[in-house]
């Protein structure tokens, strides 16, 4: 499994461990024809992870393989691959998580999670800039770096982890994820205590109750001045 650190300066959870990704941009819907994949409907996402691979940390997955290189300076990842006649291959790409902001906060993402495989010593190429570091790792080396508070990882973050820990290799990783016939959203709730922040999932303890709460608009104010009074708060809500 391949982790990246981001940049401390980076706005949002700036320092933490995190899967190669970003945003979809408005182009990718337009560029979903130059890659190849059976599942129409997730083509603006597909675009958006192929491209990002490139983009971030230097991998071209495509038709004829992965391969890993820079762009060329001045050009982007789409221009580059219609003027080498490159294919990405969409379908290499295993979607299989749906994470989906608490409705309480300020700002909200909408995140697919897509899984592929790569030869074994591919070495991807970091910018230095918005990613700072970087290594192969496995799920559980990599939960243990956070239990152990050596890494911040975000909730959704850890939560992938522990399902990538249950499996034994790559390849039982894409045949767990290709056996999916739905990939419901996940979408978790804020509950505030006295002194507490907890993020919790559907079926856990507290979650129904948990939902009124959701559109108080004093719920973001309690939770900030809970962080400030030296409560435990979760990284990632802690400038919510």
């Amino acid at each position: 499994m391949f982790v990246a650190q981001r940049s401390p300066e980076a706005r949002f959870m700036g320092g933490a461990w995190v899967f190669p990704g970003g945003a979809v941009d408005p182009s990718d819907a337009e560029r979903a024809a130059q890659v190849r994949s059976s599942e129409a409907t997730l083509g603006p996402w597909r675009a958006a992870a192929v491209r990002e691979l490139v983009e971030e940390i230097g991998i071209w997955l495509t038709t004829e393989g992965a391969r890993v290189d820079p762009i060329p300076p001045g050009d982007d990842v789409f221009t580059t691959a219609a003027r080498s006649g490159t294919i990405f291959d969409g379908d290499g790409l295993a979607y299989f998580a749906n994470w989906i902001t608490p409705a309480a906060l300020p700002v909200r993402f909408d995140t697919r999670f897509f899984a592929t495989e790569v030869a074994a010593g591919t070495d991807p190429i970091i910018d230095g800039h918005e990613l700072v570091d970087a290594c192969w790792i496995t799920p559980r080396a990599a939960i243990a770096h956070d239990e152990e508070g050596n890494w911040l990882v975000a909730f959704p973050t850890r939560k992938t982890l522990e399902f990538l820990s249950q499996f034994e290799s790559p390849g039982a990783v894409q045949d767990a994820v290709a056996s999916l016939s739905v990939v419901p959203p996940i979408e978790p709730r804020i509950a505030v205590d006295r002194d507490s922040v907890q993020i919790l999932l559907p079926g856990e303890a507290g979650f129904e109750a948990a939902g009124p709460s959701q559109e108080d608009p004093d719920l973001l104010a309690r939770m900030l001045e809970i962080a400030r009074s030296g409560g435990v708060v979760p990284p990632e809500l802690r400038r919510a």
